[in-house]
């Protein structure tokens, strides 16, 4: 089985047409769950699968579009490579298109293509008018250029367009490098009978492979590799980029969730503070205050806890800062990770950022020393040797293990 190891995903408001789409594309019916299927409402996460046409195989991550699953949307988006934005000719543009399109740029995510749905529903000048609206929605974002392809997923009119430029995208997008060390964040668990206790996610670095051991922290539970499964089919190796499924020994499945990490042993830890780069968005209707009490959402984790302003009063609306965040719970991360922060009540977006070390303390506020740190830090996100040199200025006089090295520069 040959897989491009790029995932694609969906993103916009919902009862747009996202899953009765990927349904037409993939054959897969992406609404797993009952209450899904019985409400026409994406609640969590789906998954589905297609063929290139050389027969590479690419998975797609189907998100919920309702404000009240926003958090659902951040951990499946976590890990695209390609987006499909879904806007439906006979809504337009919609509150969740915006934050959609907000939270796929936060999270990194630079390649995309509009689908613009329902075009059955309306008259043919609405189509143009709804294609200007998305067009003008885009302006600035890293959606500006992206083709915008109008269809039916009910008729079929403009799929074998929408298809022929999906698949030469996807043929395009610059697969996901395997180097580092294996990590995967969960987004399902679930025991299968004479298999046991099953997670799923995307890796977002290194690769793993049967008989593999892993831990899955922050409990730290060790275990063997007992299978692999990607789109559907057995394999004796996953690697960063694929959607995956692994068969874990000695796991209940009781003791795993969503926002879990399976990782190679001893490289990563559990923290419950991080130094990290923030950028507020520019939609936001005031300043972000020191201490306001936020979620974090990173990988497919959410946590509850408080930002702490390093080198400011306050950030305003499209600035940027340092920070730290203080979390109630432990997460696990590492730096260059990208997160997204929503105020705790209610719950709106206010920005997100990058992750840039792992904290060991609470970092004290207008320090030159902290601003220095961090800063290089950021620096050493693009650079190995700018890397290493932060990692041996912190460390104590006198001779550093390779071990606790190897851990920080993973």
């Amino acid at each position: 089985m040959q897989i491009q190891p790029i995932v694609i995903g969906t993103a916009g408001h919902i009862d747009h047409g996202k899953s009765t789409l990927v349904k037409t594309l993939t054959g897969i019916d992406p609404d797993r769950l009952k209450e899904e299927q019985e409400r026409g409402m994406t609640i969590d996460l789906g998954f589905a699968r297609f063929a290139l046409p050389d027969g590479r195989k690419v998975g797609i991550v189907d998100v919920p579009g309702h404000e009240r699953f926003v958090k659902n949307m951040v951990a499946g988006a976590t890990g695209i490579d390609l987006v499909v934005l879904v806007v439906a000719a006979d809504d337009g543009v919609m509150p969740q298109t915006r934050e959609h399109v907000a939270i796929l740029s936060i999270l990194g995510v630079r390649r995309g293509l509009v689908a613009l749905t329902k075009i059955d529903m309306v008259e043919p000048g609405l189509v143009e008018l709804a294609t200007e609206d998305v067009r003008s929605t885009l302006h600035g974002t890293f959606l500006e250029d992206a083709p915008i392809l109008p269809l039916s997923s009910i008729t079929g009119v403009g799929l074998d367009e929408f298809k022929r430029v999906l698949f030469r995208m996807a043929s395009e997008t610059p697969p996901r490098s395997d180097a580092g060390v294996f990590r995967m964040p969960i987004q399902r668990v679930f025991s299968a009978h004479g298999f046991g206790t099953i997670v799923t996610g995307i890796p977002v670095s290194g690769s793993v492979a049967v008989g593999d051991v892993i831990e899955v922290l922050p409990k730290g539970l060790k275990s063997k590799v007992r299978g692999i499964q990607a789109y559907g089919e057995s394999t004796d190796k996953a690697r960063a980029g694929h959607s995956c499924a692994l068969n874990l020994a000695d796991v209940d499945h009781k003791d795993v969730v969503r926002g879990n990490v399976a990782a190679a042993p001893g490289f990563f830890r559990p923290v419950q503070m991080v130094g990290a780069r923030f950028t507020a968005l520019a939609t936001n209707a005031k300043p972000i205050e020191n201490r306001t009490q936020i979620r974090l959402h990173t990988g497919t984790a959410e946590c509850v806890g408080e930002v702490v302003l390093l080198d400011q009063e306050a950030i305003e609306p499209g600035a940027e800062g340092l920070v730290q965040l203080r979390l109630d719970e432990p997460v696990v991360c590492a730096p260059g990770d990208r997160f997204v922060l929503r105020l705790a009540s209610p719950t709106v977006t206010l920005g997100g950022g990058v992750i840039l070390e792992e904290s060991k303390h609470r970092l004290k506020r207008f320090k030159s020393f902290v601003v220095d740190e961090l800063s290089r830090a950021a620096q050493g996100l693009d650079s190995p040797r700018e890397l290493l040199e932060v990692v041996l200025s912190r460390a104590k006089p006198g001779l550093l293990a390779v071990e606790p090295l190897a851990v920080e520069i993973k």
